[in-house]
């Protein structure tokens, strides 16, 4: 019979889950650096940059079409030990994730007035300022993306510690190249766009020579079949199809909010940098949780998979805490920290107190996420996600425009749904622990048979 520790998985999923909480934290931190010396600007100039980002957001949404399905799949070769098909997973999922960011580049090249235009901002100077930085962005799409695949194949081998040392790096330079680039040499947002492609360079760099040069990982790309790229988007295509609708929808949330100006805009791109971090520490243990799941499920121990989800929970639900008490505690402090203008700390005060109600049901969401994806079941929580997503939209038109709510009814539609999609996802996956539960006492039953013979 199979035995499982509930404290050493919790430890083990502790010890995954830190490099790669900490290197989305960095990823963040690219950011919320850009937004802080951005911010010595002018609430204008962060308009302009959050308005951008939010097509920059979409491109790590569709990027995920490639790096879920790599993270999970070849998590299910380590598990089973089978290195040759950890390679060619890894060999396509490079091909691809190459192929789509050329695609996305040339959108971003070719149509930034376009895209920056279905926002209405009334300022053109925001406008312009938008779509220069956006084109600027989209010369570093590739250098994401390759970073993105990395980091997947990295921490499905659980080798966590590497791509946040990518991460540190590349991050180390966009803190010397930011103030350079936006103040010293008066760049301005523009300099903030440069600043980053520079970072992503620097971390693509450190990638290429710990896994090329350092023989680290064999990536042959002359194994690679079609099966390969199928079975990764046949994983990777909900749970991306779920990122991309969630950052569709952000933008059309966005393009409701700039009916209050570039401070509701502003405020709205603080709120979210600061709830980032709640959201990058979740999402964290969530890729840990998913790693773990995988590598458990291609080994046949089914009955780990519940002891790692509880595990998980215990631990984000302290995280979800600390969030929740510091969002309605401190949020003017916490805005402040970034923007003066008192318009626009006002907004962004009542976004971080009302979307703190939902922290909780954000982290048992994510969780549940992530242990569904980590058996390949993408499907489930894409689903789930996608269709109380969706119905922020008309939420928030009715909150804001038929209510005395205003702009803070925006910020409610998106809280009251964090809440039903935590409460949902749990309350589905009950089922799924009573088929694990009948799955590890077959694996037990022909385990003993075996024994026996």
């Amino acid at each position: 019979m199979t035995l499982f520790t509930r404290n050493t998985d919790t430890s083990l999923l502790i010890k995954l889950a830190l490099p790669i909480i900490l290197s989305s934290l960095l990823q963040l931190m690219y950011n919320v650096i850009d937004l802080f010396w951005v911010g010595h600007i002018g609430t204008d100039a962060v308009a302009a940059v959050g308005t951008a980002t939010f097509f920059v957001n979409l491109g790590w949404a569709i990027s995920s079409i490639v790096t879920i399905g790599a993270s999970i799949k070849i998590s299910h070769a380590v598990g089973a030990k089978d290195a040759e098909q950890s390679r060619r997973y890894a060999s396509a999922a490079l091909v691809a994730a190459v192929a789509i960011g050329l695609v996305y580049t040339a959108v971003l090249l070719l149509f930034p007035s376009q895209l920056i235009s279905f926002f209405e901002i009334p300022s053109r100077w925001v406008n312009e300022q938008a779509v220069h930085y956006l084109r600027i962005s989209a010369l570093g799409v590739i250098l994401s993306f390759l970073n993105l695949i990395f980091t997947a194949i990295l921490n499905a081998h659980g080798k966590t510690k590497l791509s946040l040392k990518a991460v540190l790096y590349g991050n180390i330079i966009n803190i010397i190249l930011d103030p350079l680039f936006i103040i010293v040499l008066d760049g301005g947002v523009a300099g903030a766009a440069w600043a980053t492609v520079g970072s992503r360079t620097a971390s693509l760099l450190y990638f290429y020579l710990i896994i090329y040069k350092g023989k680290l990982i064999e990536i042959s790309f002359k194994k690679m079949c079609s099966r390969d790229f199928t079975q990764l988007l046949k994983i990777g295509v909900p749970s991306a199809t779920q990122r991309i609708l969630f950052t569709l929808i952000a933008i059309v949330m966005g393009r409701i909010v700039a009916e209050w100006g570039t401070e509701g805009i502003a405020a709205q791109k603080v709120g979210l940098q600061i709830e980032a971090i709640s959201f990058m520490i979740i999402g964290g243990m969530q890729q840990a949780i998913s790693i773990m799941v995988g590598q458990s499920y291609g080994a046949r121990q089914y009955g780990r998979i519940q002891i790692l989800y509880l595990s998980a929970l215990k631990i984000v639900g302290i995280v979800g805490v600390i969030t929740t008490i510091l969002f309605l505690s401190i949020p003017t402090l916490l805005v402040g920290l970034f923007v003066s203008d008192p318009v626009t700390i006002e907004i962004g005060k009542s976004y971080l107190q009302i979307v703190g109600l939902s922290q909780l049901f954000m982290c048992l969401e994510m969780v549940t996420g992530g242990v569904y994806n980590g058996q390949g079941l993408t499907k489930y929580s894409a689903s789930i996600s996608i269709a109380f997503t969706i119905l922020r939209i008309p939420l928030a038109l009715y909150l804001a425009n038929y209510t005395a709510l205003g702009i803070a009814g925006v910020w409610w539609s998106i809280a009251i749904t964090s809440m039903i999609k935590g409460v949902v996802s749990a309350s589905i996956y009950r089922r799924r622990t009573k088929q694990l539960q009948a799955m590890q006492a077959d694996e037990d039953l022909k385990l003993a048979t075996t024994l026996n013979d």
